[in-house]
C-alpha cells in the first residue's frame, strides 16, 4: 500500500514545489493570475459582445478591432519599464556580487527613476507618426496616452508594494482595477460602442492601481544618481539587456500582427478613408479570434516562469531542469489541436461568427512557432545566452517589418504570419545547434 501511495505523493510533493517556484519567481501566487487572466477574458468577451457582437443591432464595426489594437501599442510601449524590475528580480537570484549591494537594497528607486524617464520618451514616440502606427481619431491617441502613463504607473506600484512587502495590497488593487474595466467597460459600451468608451474604462480601473505610486517617499536625487551609478555594471547591464531582448521579441511574435491589422481599415478613396463596413467587422472577428489563439501563449507563460526557476539556479541544462518545459510544449501542442478542431467545425460561429471558423484553424497553427519561440526566449534568458536573446529581439522586431510590409491585407497575413515565424525559429535553433556543436566537437 505504501509503494502505491508513494508516486501519487511524489507527484503532490512535485506540483506543490511548482507552485512555490513560481510564486518565489514572480511574488504572486498562481491562481491570482488566473484570476487575471479570468477577469481579462471576461472584459473582453463582454466588450466583444457590446461592441461587435453577431447580429447584434445599432453596433459599431470595426471599434472593438480597433480598441484591441490600442491595447496592443500600450503593452509594447510598457515592455521596457516591465523589463527593469524583473531583471532586478532574476538578475540577484544568482548574483551574489557585494558590489551592487547600492543595487539590491534599492531596487524600487531604479525602476521609479527609469519608468518615469521611459515615459517622457513615451510622449514623443506617441507624437511621432513613426514608428508606432497612427490611430484613426485624435481621441483615442489622448486616451493611449492616458493607458500608457497608468500602465507605467502601475509598474512603479507593483516595485513599491513589493518592497514595503504589502503583495497582497497590490493583489487587491490589482484585482479591483480589473473589476473596474470590466463593470464599467459593460456599462459605458452598452450605450456608446466605440473604442475611446472601451479606453476610457481602462484609465478608470488604472487610477486605481496608481495610488501606491503616489506615496510620498524621501527619495533625494543624490540617493537616485548613486544607484544608477550602481545600475551601470556591465554584468546587470547585460542581464538587463537580455531581458529586454527576450520580452520585447517575445510581445512583437505575439502581438505585432494585431497592431499591423490596423492597417485593414484604411481603404482610401480619393482623399478620405472609406473603411467598408465587411472589412471593419472581419477586423473585429480577427482580434477576437487571435485573442483566443493567443491565450494559448499567455495562458501557458506560468509553465515557462517555473521551467526559468529551475533552469536559472543551475550552471548546465539538465534534464530535471528541462521538465516543465517538456511539458509547455506538450500543453502548447495539445492546445493548438484543440482550437484548431473546435474552430474548425464551427464551435465558434455562435459567438464570434461565421468569419472566425474560416480564420481559426489557421491562427491555432501559427501559435505552435510563435509558442516556440516564446519558449526558446525563455530558455535563452535562463541559461544566460546572451546571443541568442538578442537574436530573438531583432528577429521579433524584423518580424514586425516583414507583417508590415505584406501583411496590410487580411488575406495574406496569417500566411506570411506563419512563414515568418517559421523562419525566425530556425534562425534561433541553428544559431543554437553551431554555438553547441563549437562548444562539444
Amino acid at each position: 500500500m505504501n509503494g502505491d501511495a508513494a508516486p501519487g505523493a511524489r507527484k503532490a510533493n512535485e506540483f506543490v514545489r511548482a507552485l512555490c517556484a513560481y510564486r518565489n519567481l514572480t511574488g504572486q501566487p498562481a491562481s491570482l493570475w488566473l484570476l487575471f487572466a479570468l477577469l481579462n477574458l471576461g472584459t473582453q468577451a463582454v466588450l466583444f459582445y457590446e461592441m461587435a457582437g453577431p447580429g447584434m443591432p445599432g453596433r459599431a464595426p470595426g471599434e472593438y478591432g480597433i480598441f484591441n489594437a490600442a491595447l496592443g501599442i500600450i503593452g509594447l510601449l510598457a515592455v521596457p519599464a516591465t523589463a527593469v524590475p524583473l531583471a532586478l528580480r532574476y538578475f540577484f537570484m544568482c548574483s551574489q556580487s557585494t558590489r551592487l549591494d547600492a543595487l539590491r537594497e534599492a531596487p524600487v528607486v531604479l525602476t521609479e527613476t527609469f519608468t518615469w524617464v521611459w515615459g517622457a520618451c513615451c510622449l514623443v514616440l506617441i507624437l511621432l507618426p513613426w514608428p508606432l502606427p497612427a490611430l484613426p481619431r485624435f481621441a483615442l491617441e489622448i486616451f493611449l496616452t492616458l493607458n500608457v502613463l497608468l500602465t507605467l504607473g502601475a509598474i512603479v506600484s507593483g516595485a513599491v508594494c513589493a518592497e514595503a512587502q504589502q503583495l497582497r495590497l497590490w493583489a487587491l488593487l490589482a484585482v479591483t482595477g480589473c473589476l473596474a474595466r470590466l463593470a464599467l467597460g459593460g456599462w459605458i459600451t452598452a450605450y456608446q460602442p466605440s473604442a475611446e468608451a472601451a479606453l476610457a474604462a481602462f484609465v478608470a480601473g488604472g487610477f486605481i492601481t496608481l495610488a501606491p505610486a503616489l506615496r510620498s517617499r524621501d527619495v533625494t536625487l543624490a540617493t537616485r544618481l548613486r544607484v544608477g551609478a550602481a545600475a551601470l555594471d556591465a554584468s546587470f547591464l547585460r542581464f538587463v539587456a537580455a531581458t529586454l531582448s527576450v520580452l520585447l521579441g517575445i510581445y512583437l511574435f505575439t502581438n505585432a500582427d494585431r497592431i499591423v491589422a490596423l492597417s485593414w481599415l484604411n481603404i482610401h478613396v480619393g482623399e478620405t478613408t472609406l473603411p467598408s463596413v465587411t472589412a471593419a467587422h472581419f477586423f473585429d472577428v480577427y482580434q477576437a479570434t487571435g485573442l483566443l489563439a493567443r491565450g494559448l501563449l499567455w495562458g501557458t507563460q506560468p509553465l515557462l516562469w517555473i521551467f526559468y526557476s529551475y533552469r536559472a539556479v543551475t550552471l548546465k541544462t539538465t534534464v530535471n531542469s528541462l521538465f516543465y518545459f517538456w511539458i509547455y510544449l506538450l500543453t502548447l501542442l495539445a492546445g493548438s489541436f484543440a482550437l484548431g478542431v473546435v474552430a474548425h467545425f464551427g464551435a465558434l460561429d455562435g459567438v464570434l461568427g461565421p468569419m472566425a471558423t474560416r480564420i481559426g484553424p489557421t491562427l491555432a497553427a501559427v501559435m505552435i512557432p510563435l509558442g516556440l519561440l516564446q519558449g526558446l526566449g525563455i530558455f535563452a534568458l535562463a541559461s544566460q545566452r546572451y546571443l541568442e536573446c538578442h537574436l530573438i529581439g531583432a528577429l521579433g522586431v524584423l518580424y514586425t517589418v516583414a507583417l508590415k510590409m505584406v501583411g496590410s491585407q487580411p488575406q495574406t497575413m496569417l500566411t506570411y504570419m506563419f512563414g515568418a515565424s517559421m523562419v525566425a525559429l530556425m534562425m534561433v535553433l541553428l544559431v543554437g545547434v553551431v554555438r553547441y556543436a563549437r562548444k562539444s566537437p
